[in-house]
């Protein structure tokens, strides 16, 4: 084997292990997240939604409090495991499913599917099953959401998120 070819080789095998590794950690979009702190409002004019999001717990854990009217709130309560990014969702129909960051697709596009949950018994309620999240700019955020029956198997091909996108009030 030639010089040349022998290093091209030893080359590409040196860059392969450098592509895995930029890919973002629980870590990384757990910062990226705290971007979002401060306050938003749906883009939609026609809808009233608010979003909170603050840092609690010397910066351990990220709040996102949603009102949807003066007597309709959720909470989703982001921190980490060691390397693993979990989202608790404390819906208004008094469940509260935990979710796991999955990983990064496309342009940014979190992923958070079901990992396990409370208050999950009813077989005619529903929860928070997977959803999506992406940081459009300093400015804007889009977070899809995909509720499925208690009781439902799930299916990405067919529960897809509805989506619905923020923008900074402050």
């Amino acid at each position: 084997m030639k010089p040349s070819t022998y290093a091209l080789i030893l080359s590409l095998c040196l860059v392969a292990p450098a592509t895995a590794a930029e890919k973002p950690s629980g870590k990384v979009v757990f910062e990226q997240l705290k971007t979002l702190v401060g306050d938003w409002k749906s883009a939609k004019p026609d809808r009233s939604t608010t979003i909170n999001v603050k840092l609690v717990a010397n910066g351990s854990a990220l709040v996102e409090t949603w009102t949807m009217s003066p007597t309709r709130q959720s909470m989703t309560v982001y921190t980490l495991d060691g390397d693993r990014l979990i989202a608790t969702h404390y819906c208004p129909q008094g469940n509260a499913p935990r979710l796991e960051w999955i990983g990064t697709k496309g342009e940014g596009t979190h992923q958070f599917e079901f990992l396990d949950g409370t208050n999950l018994q009813a077989p005619e309620g529903s929860h928070e099953h997977a959803f999506t999240m992406r940081l459009d700019g300093k400015d804007s955020w889009t977070r899809g959401e995909t509720y499925i029956g208690n009781k439902a198997r799930y299916d990405p091909k067919v529960d897809l998120p509805t989506e619905e996108t923020f923008v900074r009030v402050r």
